[in-house]
C-alpha cells in the first residue's frame, strides 16, 4: 500500500524546492515494528530509585568527580583563573564603583520599606553580593536591595511584630489588630529570622528541583504585582514626605485607608518636610530626565544623583539643624564597624514561613528573568538550579548578620550592565565602597532627613509604574495574559501584596485551567499535491478528502475537557444520521452554511482523529475516545486515529484501551490513515447518509 513518492530536487537559483516520498502507508503497529520502538522502561519502582541513587552518587566515588563537582557548585573557581584581568579590570571597576555608589541611598532608603533602620540596608548591600559573587552564574546582575522585596519584608515585619502605630484594616469594624506582638524580639531579629527562612526555602526548592514552580509566576503576574506593589510604595513614602507619622494598616483596601488618613492629616504636615520633599524630587528629576539624557551619548553611565542628592541634603540639614528648628525626622544614629555574627531565633522560623515561601519566590523569579535577560544579550548561559543554590546560601549565610532578604535590583543591573562589566568581580569594588561607609563615614549621614530617602524611592517608582505601557501591546497579542495583568495589578492595590501574589497566582493558574477547559479544534483538508493537512477555516486550498473528515483538539484531553470533545466529534460527523436513542440531539446540529467547509458535503464514512495536541490523556479521556469509537462505529462510521505520541500510546497500552479499539486503527500520519480508509472504502459498496437535525 503506497502512500506517496518522495525526494528532494532544488532549482540552480535555489527558490523554489520540491520534496516527494515513496513509502507504505503504515498502521502505528506496523510502523513500530519496521522502525524499531523501543520497549518501555518496565522496571520495578525499587530499581529506578536505586538507579536514580547510583547516578547521584557517582560523582563523588572518585577525586577527580569530587572536585569536578566542587568546581561546578562554586563557579567563581571556573570562571576566576580564566579572569582577562587586561581586557576585563577596567570595566569591571568603573561598574563596581557606579553600583557602590548607587548602593549607598539605595540601601538605606529601602531599608525603611523593610520597617528596619538605614543602616541594615548598608549591610545587606554589603553581605549578600559578596556571597553571590562565589555561587552565581549571571556576570551582569546587582544583588542586594531591591524595593518590592524589601516591601515584602517590611510587611511581614509589621504582621509579626507591629508597631505601636500599627493597626489592622478590621479596626474600621471595630475589631481587634491583626497582628500578635512579640515583644522580646526586636525588629532587625525578625527579619533576620526571615532572611534565613528565606535562604532555607530556596535551598529546599534547589534541592527538589522546584525551580519549575516559578513558571507560575509569569511575566504578566511579575509585572502586574509589581506595578500594583509600587502603588503601597507610592503610598507609603508620603507621610514620610509630609512629616506625619500614621497608623499603618493590614489586610484588604489597606491602600484606601492610608490614602484617606493622607488626605485628612494634610493639615498636620510638617511645612519644612514638605518644601525639602519638593524641592529633592525637582533636582531627582531633573537630573534623571533632563542632564543624563543629554550626557547619554558621551558618558553611558547616568550620573549618581541620588548621591548628589543624599550628601547635599545631609550637609544642609546639619547646617540647618533640620531636627531640632524645624522637628524634621533625620536618619540619626548610624552605628560603625562591622555587626558581631549572631545566630538567628529559630523559634521564630513558623511563624515568618509563610511569608519566606512567597519572598524567596518573588526574589528568586526577579533574578533569574533579569539573569536569562542579560544572558541572551551577552550570550552565555546561566543555570537555574544554580542560581536557586546561589540565593539560599545568599540569604542563610548572611543571616548570620543583621540584614533583611536580598535580591536582583532592576535598576543597578542595568546601570552595571551599561557601564560595561564583564563579571562579577565588580562585586570587590562595589562592597568594597560600602565598607568605607560602614566603617567610618557612616556617622556623617545621621543629619539626613528621611523624607529625602523617601523622595529617592518615590522617583525610582517611574520604571514600575511605566510598566502600564505594556498593556497596549500586549492586548494585541493575548488578551488573557492582559487580564491577567490587570487582575494582578488590580488585586494586589486591593489587598496586601503577600495576599497580592497568592491571589495573581491562583488567578493565572485558573486561566490555565479555563483553557484547556475550552480548547480550540479544526477541521483540516489536504492541501493539493501535498501530504499536509491543514485547518480548513484558515486555509483556501485545504479540501476534505470526499468521505473522511479529519478532526484536530488541540488540547490535553482531560476530565474538564471531556465532554467539549465529544460535542466537537458529533459536529464533525454531523453528514450522517445518528438516530441512537441514546444520542444528544444537540450536539448534532447541523451547520448548513458552515464557512468552514469549503465544498459540497459529502456523507462521512471515515473519521480521523489527529491526537498529535493530545500531550496527555487522564482515565476520563481514554473513557471519552472508547465512547466516541463505539458510537461512530455503531453507526458505520470507521474512526482512526493518527499522530499520537509516544507517552499516548503508552497510556493507551497500560489503560487496555487496544482491547476496545484495535492498534490497527492508529497511524504515524494523518496522509496513512487517510491513505487507508480511502483503501478500505473502494473495497466496500458506497452508501450515503440522510442530513437531519
Amino acid at each position: 500500500m503506497v502512500a506517496s513518492t518522495e525526494g528532494f530536487t532544488e532549482d540552480l537559483n535555489g527558490n523554489d524546492a520540491e520534496v516527494s516520498i515513496s513509502r507504505l502507508a503504515y498502521n502505528q503497529e506496523q510502523f513500530d515494528v519496521k522502525f524499531g520502538l523501543l520497549p518501555v522502561d518496565r522496571r520495578a519502582l525499587r530499581e529506578k530509585v536505586r538507579s536514580a541513587i547510583n547516578r547521584c552518587c557517582a560523582p563523588y566515588t572518585t577525586a577527580k568527580g569530587i572536585l569536578t563537582t566542587i568546581i561546578n557548585f562554586i563557579p567563581i573557581l571556573q570562571w576566576l583563573p580564566k579572569y582577562k584581568w587586561r581586557e576585563d579590570s577596567s570595566h569591571d571597576i568603573v561598574a563596581g564603583l557606579t553600583i557602590g555608589i548607587m548602593n549607598i541611598p539605595q540601601g538605606m532608603a529601602y531599608a525603611a520599606l523593610a520597617s528596619v533602620p538605614p543602616v541594615y540596608g548598608l549591610y545587606t548591600s554589603f553581605f549578600a553580593p559578596l556571597l553571590y559573587m562565589i555561587f552565581g552564574t549571571s556576570r551582569h546582575v546587582s544583588m542586594g536591595v531591591f524595593s518590592v522585596v524589601s516591601l515584602m519584608v517590611g510587611t511581614a515585619r509589621l504582621r509579626i511584630l507591629p508597631d505601636q502605630a500599627i493597626v489592622g484594616s478590621s479596626l474600621a469594624n471595630g475589631t481587634a489588630p491583626t497582628g500578635s506582638v512579640l515583644a522580646e524580639y526586636s525588629p532587625i531579629e525578625v527579619v533576620t529570622t526571615l532572611t534565613l527562612a528565606v535562604g532555607l526555602v530556596q535551598l529546599a526548592m534547589a534541592l527538589l528541583r522546584l525551580d519549575f514552580l516559578t513558571a507560575y509566576l509569569s511575566d504578566q503576574v511579575v509585572s502586574g504585582f509589581s506595578t500594583g506593589a509600587a502603588c503601597h510604595l507610592f503610598a507609603v513614602q508620603l507621610n514620610e514626605m509630609m512629616g506625619v507619622k500614621l497608623p499603618r494598616y493590614d489586610g484588604f483596601f489597606r491602600l484606601y485607608y492610608v490614602l484617606h488618613d493622607l488626605a485628612t492629616a494634610i493639615p498636620q504636615s510638617n511645612l519644612a518636610a514638605v518644601i525639602v520633599s519638593i524641592c529633592s524630587i525637582a533636582f531627582l528629576v531633573v537630573g534623571k530626565e533632563v542632564i543624563n539624557p543629554l550626557f547619554k551619548k558621551k558618558c553611558p553611565i547616568p550620573l549618581p544623583f541620588d548621591l548628589f542628592l543624599l550628601i547635599i541634603a545631609t550637609v544642609v540639614s546639619h547646617a540647618g539643624q533640620f531636627k531640632y528648628k524645624y522637628k524634621m525626622k533625620v536618619v540619626d544614629h548610624i552605628p560603625t564597624g562591622i555587626p558581631s555574627l549572631s545566630l538567628p531565633h529559630f523559634d521564630l522560623l513558623p511563624t515568618v514561613f509563610r511569608d519566606a515561601v512567597e519572598i524567596a519566590i518573588v526574589s528568586f523569579v526577579v533574578t533569574i528573568s533579569m539573569g536569562k535577560l542579560f544572558a541572551k544579550r551577552h550570550r552565555y548561559r546561566i543555570d537555574s538550579s544554580q542560581e536557586l543554590y546561589a540565593m539560599g546560601i545568599t540569604s542563610a549565610v548572611s543571616s548570620l548578620f543583621p540584614v533583611f532578604p536580598a535580591t536582583t535590583s532592576l535598576s543597578r543591573s542595568l546601570v552595571c550592565e551599561a557601564a560595561g562589566t564583564k563579571t562579577q568581580l565588580n562585586t570587590v569594588l562595589s562592597s568594597g565602597l560600602l565598607l568605607v561607609v560602614i566603617l567610618w563615614l557612616g556617622p556623617l549621614l545621621e543629619p539626613l532627613p528621611m523624607c529625602v530617602l523617601a523622595c529617592i524611592i518615590l522617583v525610582a517608582l517611574k520604571g514600575l509604574f511605566m510598566q502600564v505601557s505594556e498593556l497596549k501591546p500586549l492586548w494585541r497579542l493575548s488578551k488573557i495574559d492582559c487580564i491577567v495583568w490587570i487582575f494582578s495589578c488590580v488585586i494586589t492595590m486591593c489587598s496586601d501584596v503577600m495576599e497580592g501574589l497568592a491571589l495573581s497566582v491562583a488567578f493565572v493558574m485558573l486561566t490555565v485551567v479555563l483553557r484547556s477547559q475550552w480548547p480550540q479544534s479544526h477541521w483540516l483538508g489536504q492541501l493539493p499535491d501535498t501530504m499536509l493537512y491543514r485547518d480548513v477555516a484558515q486555509y483556501d486550498s485545504a479540501v476534505e478528502v470526499a468521505g473522511i473528515r479529519v478532526v484536530r483538539f488541540d488540547s490535553p484531553l482531560l476530565f474538564n475537557n471531556v465532554e467539549l470533545f465529544k460535542r466537537v466529534v458529533h459536529k464533525a460527523a454531523r453528514h450522517f444520521k445518528l438516530d441512537h436513542a441514546g444520542y444528544d440531539n444537540n450536539d448534532a446540529e447541523i451547520a448548513q452554511n458552515d464557512p468552514s467547509v469549503k465544498k459540497k458535503s459529502t456523507a462521512v464514512r471515515r473519521l480521523v482523529i489527529d491526537c498529535s495536541g493530545f500531550t496527555f490523556i487522564d482515565c476520563m479521556g481514554v473513557q471519552a475516545l472508547k465512547e466516541v469509537s463505539a458510537e461512530m462505529d455503531a453507526h458505520g462510521v470507521t474512526v482512526a486515529f493518527a499522530c499520537a505520541k509516544a507517552p499516548v500510546c503508552q497510556l493507551f497500552e497500560a489503560s487496555g484501551f487496544y482491547k476496545s479499539v484495535p492498534k490497527r486503527m492508529f497511524y504515524p500520519t494523518i496522509h496513512n490513515a487517510v491513505i487507508a480508509s480511502m483503501i478500505n472504502e473502494q473495497s466496500q459498496d458506497g452508501f450515503k447518509f440522510d442530513l437531519q437535525h
